[in-house]
């Protein structure tokens, strides 16, 4: 009875062990991070990770505006973007949003819903606001900047770098992580293995280029960029090629190709598909299981009053409006935050700044920050009921790629997901300066329903289950969005992607009034990049803490310096 007992106690002790972090003192470190977003969970993570390997104590709070991921409050959705979209897992997401120099000023000419077009007319203060003028004579004076080919160089090996990061993830995460990346349709950008036919699933993907003048020549550049970055089984795909990859594609193939003399068929002069390096993942899915799996996996602690904490938490409802400065004899440091709700937090800490969309929290928060805007981005999530016999037919049924028309890129990602087809696109960009934008508004009724269409030019079997008509070959209208809308099946969205005046992220250092902040950092400005550059950009962000002596985190860090202005 006596060894029954002990066993018993053995058990306990062992279970407590494991499920406590540091059970008889509080964590030598406490990070408190600013913003959910996947910034801030990766943040998070690989801070935990670092952590874990040292064998040191950790507690990490995110502090988070929204009332949750997906909710909806006095007319406006949740503004977490990575919850709301379909990210691309690519190396160079990130370059798709910032036009250059005089392009800016020529595309803010014309009305977003004209070929090129990012103006809005229906926003007040959109074009007008200090912040927009600020950052539009930024822009213009950047585009003469010798340096700019150099950055652009820096981002795609970020990207590139951040791509191996996200397989990195994959391969050294234990059976949880794994199934909450295979759960939320992860599929990593890497090469392709030697030999063997073309296929999804393996580092390359599809993307679709239509409606284009001299399409080829676009793909043949986007083929040149991935070589230089070692991908070497780019290619353009003939019709036949793409259907033999994904059946699924057929009907767009057919529409958008003839048959020639030698009997064969090839794409009309507007269209093209290349076979490129690319990823995806859901992060509707991802994000609040993977918060969820970190909770877990950190483990609590006991305070020294004995109470029992989380080593991880997320807070929603704490909208940080005020940052509480300590400048002492030793260097300015951060002692705490003020909450829109009225509080205060006064707490030794590291913290991390990675606002996201919220354009400007650097800035407001009293610290330096390079001209800024957002432009805003709608997304269209469809889920569309099926039958048995349509389960069954779609059961294999999964892809994801980039849709390119004129003016436009969509991210694409469709599934069948919970016994529904699923399709979630996301893309296309106006300019907002420092406002925020609302689905009930020109720009995002018409951009959702430009994305309709071309749900429907390239997927219309599902496009009609979804409609109850055969709406192949037609041109979709408001009554059609607002009927799918109303039937629950189309969920839209807008949002915002924070921007620097160069397109480069900011990442590292803060200052206020000229002085460091020797506890603090920021992660922010990535623009359409958040989801494909996150590991990257954190990666960078704590070889800043470490003083990395490395040639490409120095110049990474350089010219993401909070600090930085455009010259003439």
């Amino acid at each position: 009875m006596r060894k029954i007992l002990l066993f018993m106690l053995m058990c306990l002790l062992s279970f407590s062990k494991a499920t406590y972090c540091g059970q008889d003192s509080v964590p030598v470190q406490k990070i408190n991070i600013i913003g959910g977003g996947i910034i801030g969970a990766l943040e998070s993570y690989y801070a935990f990770k670092e952590a874990e390997k040292e064998g040191r104590k950790l507690s990490i709070t995110v502090f988070d505006k929204g009332d949750s991921f997906s909710s909806y409050k006095d007319g406006k959705s949740s503004t977490n973007t990575s919850f709301n979209i379909v990210p691309s897992l690519t190396t160079d997401e990130i370059l798709s949003v910032v036009p250059r120099g005089s392009e800016l000023i020529e595309k803010l000419s014309i009305l977003f819903s004209q070929p090129g077009g990012i103006r809005v007319d229906d926003v007040l203060g959109v074009n007008n606001s200090e912040s927009a003028r600020k950052f539009k004579e930024s822009v213009t004076i950047y585009g003469s900047d010798p340096l700019h080919e150099d950055r652009t160089l820096h981002l795609l090996k970020l990207g590139k770098m951040s791509m191996d990061l996200w397989e990195q993830m994959y391969n050294e995460g234990d059976q949880e992580l794994k199934k909450i990346l295979n759960e939320s349709n992860f599929h990593p950008c890497h090469e392709k293995k030697e030999g063997g036919k073309k296929a999804l699933r393996d580092g390359y993907r599809i993307d679709l280029i239509y409606g284009i003048p001299n399409a080829k020549k676009r793909a043949l550049n986007m083929k040149a960029d991935y070589e230089k970055l070692g991908y070497k089984h780019c290619a353009i795909l003939t019709p036949s090629e793409v259907i033999a990859i994904d059946p699924s594609l057929t009907t767009f193939c057919n529409a958008h190709s003839f048959i020639d003399f030698k009997m064969e068929r090839i794409w009309k002069g507007d269209c093209v598909a290349l076979w490129r390096p690319g990823g995806c993942i859901d992060t509707n899915t991802f994000l609040p299981k993977f918060y969820a799996y970190l909770e877990k996996k950190m483990g609590q602690y006991r305070d020294e009053e004995g109470n029992i904490n989380n080593c991880f938490s997320l807070e929603f409802g704490k909208e940080v409006i005020g940052v509480i400065f300590d400048k002492s004899p030793n260097g300015l440091k951060i002692k705490g935050l003020k909450f829109k709700n009225g509080k205060e937090q006064i707490e030794e800490a590291y913290y991390v700044f990675c606002p996201g969309e919220a354009v400007g929290t650097l800035h407001h928060l009293g610290f330096d920050e390079p001209a800024y805007a957002a432009f805003a981005g709608p997304s269209l999530l469809l889920n569309i009921p099926v039958n048995e016999e349509q389960k069954q037919k779609f059961k294999d049924f999964s892809h994801w790629m980039e849709v390119h028309n004129e003016g436009i890129v969509l991210a694409w990602q469709a599934r069948l997901k919970n016994n529904h087809i699923f399709i979630g696109v996301a893309g296309t960009k106006a300019f907002y300066g420092d406002k925020e934008p609302k689905k009930e508004e020109a720009f995002a009724l018409n951009r959702n329903l430009v994305q309709l269409n071309m749900i429907n030019d390239v997927l219309p079997e599902m496009m009609s289950i979804a409609l109850g008509y055969p709406s192949k070959g037609k041109t979709l209208t408001n009554d059609d969005l607002t009927f799918l809308e109303q039937s629950q099946i189309a969920k839209r969205w807008v949002g915002r992607r924070a921007v620097a005046y160069d397109g480069f992220p900011t990442i590292g250092a803060l200052f206020h009034d000229n002085q460091k902040v020797f506890n603090a950092r920021c992660n922010t400005h990535l623009g359409s990049g958040g989801v494909s550059f996150g590991p990257g950009t954190v990666s960078i962000g704590r070889s800043y803490e470490k003083n990395s002596k490395d040639p490409f985190e120095q110049k990474i860090l350089m010219y993401s310096d909070s600090r930085r202005m455009a010259f003439q």
